[in-house]
């Protein structure tokens, strides 16, 4: 199981970061922090489900089979992923964010020598405006390098590392699919 201490940092990280110097979910009326589609979540990163105490009236919690999805290998000796669906905006717990919804809508890339850059997820597209209005160069450059000191952070965990090695491969395949 990767270190919560770990996740804890990261996540402390990222507490006060956005990507624009105002609220961006007044771009899109906070559409990812909202039930904008039937299903739609987070799924969270090894480790962090501990850090949730069970209280959190806007989300809900599913458990995904490792041997129904494709996860990343780290996950694959667990036999579910917690998956967190949200009920509503988490205005009032904002401290209590999933981690990957503190970095969203960027994602990180590992370079094979080390290098780790952040991105704009694919994930993200048809969802958040900020993947079509801007370009990573223009959110704000504190929230980029939280984003990605956080993630360096968690580099530290050979599960998390794992993770990130399957998320920068994600990234790669989808990069070579048809898009429209």
């Amino acid at each position: 199981m990767a270190d919560t201490k770990l996740i804890a940092e990261a996540r402390r990280i990222l507490a006060d970061e956005t990507p624009l110097p105002f609220d961006c979910g007044t771009l899109c009326g906070n559409r990812c922090c909202k039930d904008y589609a039937p299903g739609v979540g987070v799924y969270l990163i090894p480790g962090e489900l501990p850090l949730f105490d069970g209280t959190e009236e806007w989300a809900s919690f599913d458990f995904h089979s490792t041997k129904a999805y494709d996860f990343a290998p780290s996950w694959k000796h667990h036999r579910q992923v917690p998956f967190l669906r949200c009920t509503g905006l988490c205005a009032g717990e904002r401290e209590k964010r999933p981690f990957e919804c503190r970095t969203y809508p960027l994602v990180p890339y590992l370079h094979e020598d080390g290098h780790l850059e952040m991105r704009f997820s694919p994930f993200a597209e048809g969802v958040c405006p900020l993947t079509e209005r801007y370009k990573l160069a223009e959110l704000r450059p504190e929230f980029v390098a939280a984003a990605e000191q956080a993630w360096t952070v968690l580099l530290d965990d050979p599960e998390m590392l794992d993770h990130v090695r399957w998320l920068t491969k994600q990234l790669e395949d989808w990069a070579e699919l048809p898009h429209s």
